[in-house]
């Protein structure tokens, strides 16, 4: 069962940046994505369904059969065997995959945790990009199995590194529930800068002044504290570092975040990308690919449709990046054949660079069309402050 011609230039890419799979493997895997994207839901029976005209009713049970297996261990499969898909040998690839499309000079990441119900939870690191996020490496554990997350974070990380030049700078974001030294260490130790959210209550000792609560130094809406110091009292949590200390009109209260970058490298409201990662996990589930309908309760198995779920949205987030830029630049998708910086964005999205891609990769395959071998990720600058915020640079 060959991959329709249409979606040669994505089996090219698979094969290009993800070789570990098996040419087995790495079709099984666009004929997922391909389904995936002309049902807009990545769950095994939709995409049966999207694809049942490409296949034909005699061509349905022998596909529903490839996609299952596609996601089992070798000793589960109707043939028993030692080929399997391995998501972390995936890891460092799919991040160099990114990094061959990407544009911009640094590279912003984030981790954090989503839940399927009381069943599963994955911690994953995504890369943030343009109101979204691109799942590139994550560990499925049973929602009630004991034991910490940064551990697996850690290892998460570690994957990661041999796919990132050493002239690459990465700012790697989390929450304060995250926060943990060990957390901050482990980026440290590739050579990457920790922007990690702290507790409201932490203290903090600008250089050359007095420790009080880091709070404090944003005394309110519309100001921020950007400074050298000492975060924390006690010694095994001690940091010198710069506190990120911003309280936006409209919130209720600051948002503080320690870095190891200096105060003048570092913007106030850098840390609000963060978010774009939840709205990923959003892409994945009701947004987009609907994983919060999966039946599957194995780790193992739902780590490797995560694979297909990571590959489907990088493949969505850059055409659609094709798609915004043209617009951008006043010219039709078809006729922009490079990457060219596209002008600053004008107000908020209309819609979302997942929609923009999703939409036209459907338009394509439903008209036959073959897919673009020429898309790319260009990011959007780091965000500035806005005019109403007061901003302190610590010393002056």
């Amino acid at each position: 069962m060959r991959v329709p011609a249409e979606a040669y230039p994505m089996l090219e890419a698979v094969e290009t940046h993800l070789p570990g799979l098996t040419h087995a493997q790495q079709e099984g895997l666009v004929w997922w994505v391909y389904g995936a994207v002309l049902g807009g839901n990545a769950c095994q029976a939709a995409v049966v369904t999207a694809l049942e005209p490409l296949v034909g009713p005699d061509g349905t049970e022998a596909l529903r059969r490839r996609l299952r297996a596609w996601g089992y261990a070798g000793a589960d499969k109707d043939v028993p065997c030692q080929a399997e898909v391995t998501p972390a040998a995936c890891f460092a690839p799919l991040l160099g995959w990114v990094l061959a499309w990407w544009r911009g000079d640094s590279l912003p990441l984030a981790v954090d945790a989503t839940a399927l119900s009381d069943r599963l939870v994955v911690l994953a690191v995504a890369v943030l990009y343009r109101d979204t996020a691109i799942p590139v490496a994550w560990h499925v554990t049973e929602a009630t199995r004991p034991g910490g997350w940064v551990a697996p974070l850690a290892a998460l990380l570690a994957a990661l590194a041999p796919a990132v030049p050493p002239t690459q700078t990465v700012v790697v974001l989390a929450d304060r529930g995250l926060w943990s030294p060990r957390l901050w260490e482990a980026i440290r130790s590739h050579g990457w800068h920790p922007l990690l959210r702290i507790q409201e209550a932490a203290l903090f000792r600008p250089r050359g002044g007095k420790t009080g609560k880091a709070a404090a130094l944003a005394p309110g809406p519309g100001h921020a504290w950007v400074g050298r110091g000492t975060a924390f009292k006690d010694a095994p949590k001690r940091k010198d570092a710069t506190l990120v200390a911003v309280w936006e009109v409209g919130q209720d209260e600051p948002c503080l975040a320690l870095t190891d970058l200096a105060p003048d490298d570092v913007g106030p409201c850098w840390y609000g990308l963060r978010a774009w990662i939840e709205l990923g996990f959003r892409t994945l589930k009701s947004g987009g690919w609907h994983w919060e309908r999966t039946r599957r309760t194995d780790p193992d198995r739902v780590a490797r449709h995560w694979l297909v779920l990571a590959v489907a949205t990088l493949w969505v987030v850059a055409t659609g990046t094709r798609v915004e830029d043209a617009e951008r630049l006043g010219v039709a998708p078809a006729n922009l054949r490079v990457a060219v910086p596209p002008p600053p964005a004008d107000g908020p999205r209309a819609a979302s660079v997942f929609a923009r891609g999703l939409a036209r990769l459907r338009w394509q395959l439903l008209r036959v069309r073959r897919l673009w071998s020429r898309i790319w990720l260009w990011p959007d600058a780091w965000p500035g402050a806005p005019p109403d915020l007061h901003v302190v640079l610590w010393p002056h």
